[in-house]
Parts: structure tokens; sequence; C-alpha cells
């Protein structure tokens, strides 16, 4: 009996450091990652779903492109200035809809970074491809116009987002 009960403890203490770790305490977060995003309880950060971002996943990402912009556009030198638009695309959080440049309306994809990609078909033009990037409140693009059976030319613009 005495074996039994000795045979018990020395299993039971075999246990205890098992049952002893340290064990990370859970983190909650402090915003409620509104409804575009999940609580990560090891970081007590948000993780934000795909097109979303801020502390509280609250911001769509293509909101920082979206506004009233000045054009310079230059064309080998002719340097021509003028407003257009930038407002929210169709579709999923990264669709722009970017309206009267080069007098010409259409779509593009912005990325969870900075980047602006161009592709893009239209009754005006054939094709429109390009790309750009955000900086501040300014985005450059170099674009591609392929005409209606004309051939295609490139332009450069800077955006100048206004206040």
């Amino acid at each position: 009996m005495k074996s039994n009960a000795l045979l018990f403890l020395v299993v039971m203490l075999s246990f205890l450091p098992l049952l002893s770790c340290n064990k990370s305490p859970v983190k909650g977060c402090d915003s409620t990652c509104e409804i575009h995003g999940t609580c990560d309880y090891a970081t007590g950060k948000c993780d934000c779903n795909s097109g979303y971002e801020g502390t509280n996943c609250e911001i769509e990402t293509r909101a920082r492109f979206v506004g009233n912009y000045a054009v310079k556009q230059d064309s080998s030198g002719t340097i021509k200035t003028y407003n257009c638009i930038i407002s929210s695309g169709t579709g999923n959080p990264y669709s722009i809809s970017i309206a009267a440049l080069n007098n010409a309306s259409f779509q593009a994809t912005v990325s969870a970074g900075n980047s602006i990609t161009i592709s893009d078909f239209n009754p005006e033009f054939i094709e429109i491809r390009g790309s750009g990037n955000l900086s501040g409140n300014v985005i450059s693009l170099n674009i591609t116009f392929k005409p209606n059976f004309n051939p295609a030319y490139t332009l450069n613009f800077t955006l100048t987002k206004q206040q």
C-alpha cells in the first residue's frame, strides 16, 4: 500500500512541470476591428481583411486615392493643366474610377501599398494601360493610350490632390 501511494505521488509530481508552464497572456484588441477585420489575440492588433486598413480596419485602401486633383499632363514637353476626379470604383475595395484624365474616363486598381495599375478598355480608346504611385497627396502616372485606328501614345501625369 505504501509503495502504491509512493508511486502515485511520484507520478503526480512528474506532471507538475507541465501544469506550471508560463503561458503568454491572451491580449484583446483595443479596438473593435470594425466589420472588416479580426482581432489577433497574440498581438492585440487587428488583422484587416483584404482591401481595408487602419487601426480598426475602418478605412478602404482606395480611400487614400479618392478626391479632386489638379493635373499636370506632360506630352513631349507640352504641358497641359486641368482637373480630374478620382472616385471609388465598383466592386472590390481596390477599384477606383478616374474621370476626365486626357479626356478619358477609366477604371484602375490600387494596392495596399501606394501603387496604381491601369488596364482598361473603353469606347473612346481600344486600350489604356499604365501604372503610377501615390506619395503624400501627389500621384505620378505613366499611361499608354491606344485610340481607335491610331498609333498608341504615352503620357506622363502629375496629379496633386486639392484640399
